[in-house]
């Protein structure tokens, strides 16, 4: 959405009644799941009513139920769906589609409204700087219009340095009369008072006032133009300021061109480890209640083949079994932008839920292959949790990649492991932890089978690491150093004389395959193990092996 400062709620309603559901994702993750899937995306959105939309033929429909999936951030479903969200807040994506994979979504109509606040007051205020403006306007007009219409030219009186004739005489012409005053009786001339010292009149008409204006310059016109100009720029900056104050302080919505960067998503986002190995526990404790089904719904190999051999192990024994229970975990992957996915996930297992008096961290690696696809378990073991180590994440919350000679460390340390169980012999320069722990407990197992109390003609042993998934592309940094994980396969082949019947147990014959009759029974194990680096020492540890499968030859 190219715009900020509000927010925008996106409505879809369909007509004949289908449920639809409407979610918001990581790009990333809905771009993963609607890959190859027939739709309309709608890219750009120019208010009131202009949409830049593409049609993307696909599929009908995708792979998983649209409702199942985990990584939605939000979600809801109804026959009338709405979603608010910030138009400042991170990008996501908002999918509508119909909550049953079979339906479509034909009689849909969609809507955008943006929310736009303070419209009202600042039209308010528009008006008022506008009503202002013209106020000032009227005024200036007038005063202009006022100052064009100017009075009379004054009388001029009698020019400077003239006197009155003393011999004139009244209106009739007439000559002095007798000393004492006017034959008339009327007043004297002006000047004759004034020679006289007698006082004048107290007014006289404005007519004969002529201004003392010697010494001054003369008078002149003031430029009203340039006070009329300045009074109008005046009065528009004014009248612009004040809207403009009341815009710049509206929280409306704005376009914008936002700097948009890739979808990022972590593999176990921020704050969900903990979810995730709940929702595996509970899944793993229900499958394992129903004898193995879904299974493969939660886990893949190698650790699929450990479980399911499990399984049949407890069943044969009439045990019960379950999953543990976590006091705190951590997760922690380098992947963050593109599926496939993977990471490793860190469990501080319950007292009670292991055996033995330390207390034990659960170590599990995890892939994703897609946004279609669900989360499955490929490898878990146990380590003491004090030797847990210390993942190192950045801001993000992404853990650097082991490095490149660790990787070549896991690789040799594959074959070393493969070695010691097949000869109980430590090679020199290989990792510790091989005479102790699971290791040491195949060997012990070993060396029961070929003593010579036990009647077996023959007991060998061939080892070689799993290949199946490259255990070597998917390490960790840590503060000191790096983790990874990896497995060996062996394969015991068990001669008896043809005149003993085969007897190896409980946990041999829950397992078998066939029910061949003979003198030789071929068993397979499974050593799962995680080796951590710390400075230049390497550390292999593996509390415990599995029996897969056995037959009869």
């Amino acid at each position: 959405m190219p715009y900020s400062g509000s927010s925008v709620t996106v409505t879809a309603k369909n007509s004949k009644g289908t449920e639809l559901f409407v979610g918001t994702a990581s790009g990333v993750d809905a771009d993963s799941y609607l890959d190859g899937v027939a739709q309309e995306q709608i890219s750009d959105v120019s208010f009131p009513n202009s949409a830049s939309h593409r049609f993307t033929p696909g599929d009908a429909k995708p792979e998983a139920d649209i409702a199942d999936r985990d990584w939605w951030i939000s979600s809801d479903t109804g026959k009338t769906v709405a979603k608010t969200f910030d138009l400042d807040a991170e990008p996501q994506v908002l999918v509508i589609a119909p909550a049953n994979s079979d339906d479509s979504l034909d009689g849909t109509t969609v809507s955008l409204q943006m929310r736009v606040k303070g419209v009202f007051a600042l039209s308010l205020l528009g008006i008022a700087g506008t009503i202002i403006l013209a106020g000032f306007s009227v005024f200036f007009f007038m005063r202009w219009w006022a100052s064009r219409i100017r009075p009379p030219k004054k009388d001029v009186g009698p020019p400077s340095g003239s006197e009155p004739d003393s011999n004139d005489s009244g209106p009739d012409g007439g000559g002095d009369g007798p000393s004492g005053g006017s034959g008339r009786g009327g007043p004297e001339p002006a000047a004759d008072r004034t020679v006289k010292g007698e006082p004048g009149p107290a007014t006289q008409p404005i007519s004969t006032v002529q201004p003392d204006t010697a010494g001054q310059a003369p008078p002149r016109r003031r430029d009203l133009r340039n006070r009329r100009s300045f009074r109008a720029v005046t009065a528009s900056v004014l009248g612009t300021g004040l809207v403009l104050s009341g815009c710049a302080n509206m929280p409306i919505a704005k376009p914008s061109s936002p700097d948009t960067t890739p979808y990022e998503r972590t593999a176990v986002r921020a704050g969900e480890a903990g979810k995730f190995m709940t929702n595996y526990t509970e899944s793993l404790d229900k499958t394992l209640g129903d004898k193995g089904s879904d299974l493969d719904k939660i886990q893949a190999a190698p650790l699929i083949d450990h479980t399911r051999a499990q399984i049949q192990i407890a069943d044969k024994a009439k045990q019960k079994l379950r999953a543990p229970n976590f006091t705190e975990v951590v997760a922690g992957s380098p992947n963050f932008t593109e599926y496939p996915m993977w990471f490793y996930a860190f469990g501080t297992a319950d007292k009670k839920s292991t055996d033995g008096d330390k207390q034990l961290t659960q170590v599990m690696l995890v892939t994703r292959e897609s946004a279609s696809t669900d989360p499955l378990v490929r490898s878990a073991s146990y380590i003491p949790t004090d030797q847990m180590p210390t993942l190192m994440a950045d801001d993000s919350g992404a853990v650097e990649k082991g490095p490149e000679d660790f990787s070549e460390d896991l690789t040799t340390a594959s074959g070393d492991v493969s070695s010691f169980l097949v000869d109980g012999k430590a090679k020199s320069g290989g990792p510790e932890g091989l005479k102790e722990g699971g290791f040491k407990g195949f060997r012990d197992y070993l060396g029961d089978l070929r003593d010579k109390d036990s009647g077996f003609d023959k007991v060998d042993v061939d080892c070689k690491p799993y290949e199946d998934l490259k255990f070597e592309d998917m390490t960790l940094s840590t503060e000191n150093g790096a983790i990874g994980m990896g497995e060996v396969r062996c394969t015991l082949t068990i001669k008896a004389p043809s005149d003993y019947a085969l007897d190896l147990g409980d946990t041999v014959e829950a397992v078998k395959t066939n029910d061949k009759e003979g003198d030789t029974i071929k068993v397979d194990t499974a050593h799962p193990y995680v080796l951590m680096k710390t400075g230049d020492e390497l550390t292999a540890v593996a509390t415990d092996w599995n029996v897969l499968s056995s037959k009869v030859e």
